[in-house]
């Protein structure tokens, strides 16, 4: 492959990659919307029980923040060309956000032993909201983790620079959209299911 091919195909993807980020943001945007409306709606009939959302949710909530913060800290280390800092934040970022689907499934144990179930004849429209809100959130965190796992691989190979760091933007940018979804979810979840 010719050296113009390859400046043209890098041309393409930092012309590309932003937009389309924005483009995914926006879908996930309309299709949790119209998710959460349909929770207000199906409480319009005046009979929504009320469910106790599990601490574990509130250290989520603490752990993405967290999360964010430990990217933003990298992405600012690599523009100041601190990479050993960068790498001790991306893999920092990387662990809370294990730790973020960790706590969820904890919290998913205690609505179980409290009871509230996802599916079946015990299950509530409240509590099968519930469940469905907080697992399409970590379905598309899963893809965030991959992007993490990929920035992690990149920066330990120092791949990232000042002038080089597209494949690092895009990531934080999704991931601190991640964060700020589940914040939005978190506070739904507590004021109009919980």
């Amino acid at each position: 492959m010719s050296m113009e091919n390859i400046n043209y195909k890098e041309e393409v993807r930092r012309k590309t990659s932003k937009p389309l980020l924005w483009i995914g943001i926006v879908s996930i945007i309309m299709f949790f919307s119209g998710l959460t409306s349909a929770v207000v709606v199906s409480q319009g009939g005046g009979s929504f029980l009320k469910i106790d959302l599990p601490f574990a949710f509130t250290i989520s909530t603490l752990i993405i923040i967290a999360s964010s913060a430990a990217f933003h800290f990298g992405l600012i280390s690599v523009k100041k060309g601190n990479l050993a800092i960068a790498k001790i934040s991306v893999l920092v970022t990387l662990v809370l956000g294990l730790s973020f689907i960790l706590t969820q499934f904890l919290g998913w144990v205690a609505l179980y032993e409290n009871e509230v179930y996802a599916v079946g004849s015990q299950s509530t429209q409240e509590s099968s909201y519930l469940y469905l809100l907080t697992a399409l959130h970590i379905a598309h965190l899963l893809g965030g983790l991959i992007s993490l796992i990929v920035v992690l691989v990149k920066t330990i190979k120092e791949r990232y620079s000042v002038d080089n760091m597209l494949g690092m933007q895009v990531s934080i940018t999704y991931w601190h959209f991640l964060g700020g979804l589940w914040i939005y979810l978190f506070f739904f979840l507590r004021y109009i299911i919980a």
